[in-house]
């Protein structure tokens, strides 16, 4: 080891780590590929309308941003702090939108659902609980 933990901040991010530069790049590779597979699977179809799919978007965005910044610096040999510092800003959005960005949208999204779903039953009253007869018109029997 010739340099102090620190000074590593400031050198440039090239084949000269090589103990920490492939590695680097292929799991951030690895990551911005996981991240568009993920959001495709999961938001296909119309499972993931309203709030849900809003959740995954902003995960799809930064986790985009996060991985694919880390690519570039380890493409054009940017200094080791960039990477790092970008690294743990991502990590913390992408902890922040799970945890306390859209939980509380999601139990508004429920309440609203479970008051509409009431006012559906109130609405129909009675006669929802009435087995209507099967009547076709046109056809008689004989």
């Amino acid at each position: 080891m010739a340099q102090w933990p620190w000074e590593y901040l400031f050198v440039a991010l090239n084949a000269r780590l090589g103990t920490f530069y492939t590695p680097f790049w292929m799991v951030n590779l690895a990551l911005f590929i996981m991240t568009i597979v993920a959001y495709a699977v999961a938001t296909r179809g119309s499972r993931a309308r309203g709030v849900l799919g809003d959740e995954w978007e902003y995960l799809l965005w930064i986790g985009v941003t996060t991985f694919g910044l880390n690519l570039i610096y380890a493409a054009f040999q940017w200094y080791g702090i960039f990477p790092i510092a970008t690294t743990l800003v991502g990590f913390y959005l992408l902890r922040d939108t799970v945890v306390n960005r859209f939980p509380p949208q999601f139990a508004g999204e429920a309440a609203h659902e479970a008051a509409l779903r009431t006012r559906r039953q109130v609405s129909d009253g009675i006669e929802a609980t009435i087995k209507r007869p099967n009547r076709r018109s046109g056809s008689k029997k004989r």
